[in-house]
């Protein structure tokens, strides 16, 4: 047990430090899947802290935690493969990648690696109240998690990083934007 907990943690920590290197290592050995079991386990652990936070705040018992974190791992998930399809969609059409929708979606797992910075955000904001800190490693953990994102797509559909971040960010932000200045309109 202590040998996993150990291969978990420095697995993560490789991913967040160096992720281009990780993903050919992960690849190359066929452990994709390990993406999602993290974005699963992270989210879970995330939710179970929020619902924490929560539970803390309006004195509602434990099973307010655990449904916390069942509800922010449900869509979690979806956001995972929603974000995981535009990417694909856009790395395939608009920059003639050739990765799949399934590596694209398992490799982007791994960008839940940076949601343990929000976890110590959660940690710091309960036990210290530092507001100011939590939202700046909450600023930091997004960050990462695009730029974990982007390299995940640029190793899956090798279209380089900057047509990963486009893919990533740049084109689905604009076309949220142009949707939203539609509605605006209207």
């Amino acid at each position: 047990m202590v040998k996993t907990v150990m291969n978990f943690s420095r697995d993560l920590l490789r991913v967040l430090v160096s992720p281009e290197e990780t993903f050919k290592v992960v690849k190359d050995k066929g452990l994709e899947n390990q993406g999602l079991y993290l974005y699963i386990f992270l989210c879970a652990f995330l939710g179970f802290m929020l619902g924490g936070v929560a539970s803390a705040l309006t004195g509602v018992w434990i099973i307010f935690p655990i449904v916390f974190a069942v509800i922010v791992t449900v869509i979690a998930l979806l956001k995972l493969i929603l974000w995981a399809i535009i990417s694909h969609i856009v790395a395939v059409f608009v920059f003639k990648g050739k990765g799949s929708l399934t590596g694209t979606i398992k490799l982007m797992g791994f960008s839940a690696a940076p949601f343990i910075l929000g976890i110590f955000a959660l940690m710091a904001l309960i036990l210290a109240g530092t507001i100011f800190t939590s939202t700046m490693l909450f600023v930091i953990m997004y960050i990462w998690a695009i730029v974990i994102g982007s390299t995940a797509v640029n190793i899956e559909h090798r279209i380089g990083f900057g047509r990963s971040f486009l893919s990533v960010l740049g084109i689905p932000a604009l076309v949220i934007v142009g949707l939203m200045m539609l509605v605006g309109v209207f």
